[in-house]
């Protein structure tokens, strides 16, 4: 392994619950047949947080990617998620993502989206927290009027809410509240599933560090202490990724960043549930 991928895995930051969680994790979002290979080169070059879902179909494979690579459990951080069917069911759920990963506990479980029943599920997801079977209860896709409404609810602040952001798409007031309540936020799609990535300003600004765009959206985010969950079927991109903490951005220039939001979602849109 290449010595400037090797620092990054004590990269992280602190949940509200204590636990470490690396600053970047790998995602796993329609992988399909090649979830098994990508998530094992992404084990072998550094990385040691894995994110999956139920609904992702590929929770096997995560698991047989995992037991391959040999890396000790606690040195992992693996996230599943409880689908919106199921959360009439969350022990049920909860159970068989466990056995098809394969693993004895699951450091973060998430609800996938923010359907009404979410308090009623949530409160299910906090006995499964006081049981140890999970490490940390967190939300996903939850805007922040679901917040607002939500916490007040609820016995366990969410550790982690996992939602689509990057530069073209910078929620600052839901960074903000998340901050201030001390919720972690995570970053999925950081890098717009790639259709930003030839937008003339971020290559200008990733000319100026001398680093690829993906990398310059990555540490954009990571600097504002959000955690990023980029994906790659490619070995060369599944290490430019992981590679983003021998530099850093300046001021100045997260703040011209900041400047870029545009509102735009090349996911689902959570802010139209109620």
């Amino acid at each position: 392994m290449h010595k400037g991928i090797l620092i990054t895995v004590q990269k992280t930051t602190t949940l509200n619950t204590s636990q470490q969680i690396p600053l970047i994790g790998f995602g796993t979002w329609r992988m399909g047949e090649a979830t098994y290979d990508s998530v094992l080169a992404a084990l072998r070059a550094g990385y040691r947080h894995i994110d999956t879902a139920m609904i992702y179909n590929n929770e096997e494979a995560v698991g047989k990617a995992i037991a391959d690579s040999k890396i000790p459990r606690e040195e992992l951080f693996i996230t599943t998620k409880l689908w919106n069917n199921d959360h009439d069911d969350v022990d049920g759920a909860f159970n068989l993502s466990l056995d098809k990963l394969g693993l004895e506990y699951i450091d973060l479980y998430l609800i996938h989206w923010p359907l009404p029943t979410r308090v009623a599920a949530y409160k299910k997801m906090e006995q499964l927290l006081e049981s140890g079977q999970v490490k940390a209860i967190g939300v996903s896709n939850f805007t922040l009027k679901h917040l607002e409404d939500f916490l007040p609810q609820i016995s366990v602040t969410p550790a982690v809410n996992q939602v689509e952001f990057n530069p073209f798409l910078n929620q600052h007031k839901l960074l903000e509240y998340c901050q201030l309540k001390g919720i972690v936020l995570e970053a999925y799609s950081p890098l717009t599933h790639a259709h930003k990535l030839s937008d003339p300003k971020l290559i200008a600004m990733a000319k100026k560090y001398g680093i690829s765009p993906a990398q310059t959206m990555l540490k954009w985010s990571i600097q504002q202490g959000i955690v990023v969950l980029p994906k790659s079927q490619s070995e060369s991109r599944i290490n430019e990724n992981l590679a983003v903490f021998n530099f850093e951005i300046s001021e100045n220039d997260i703040s011209e960043i900041n400047t870029w939001n545009e509102d735009a979602r090349f996911c689902g849109d959570p802010t139209k549930m109620p």
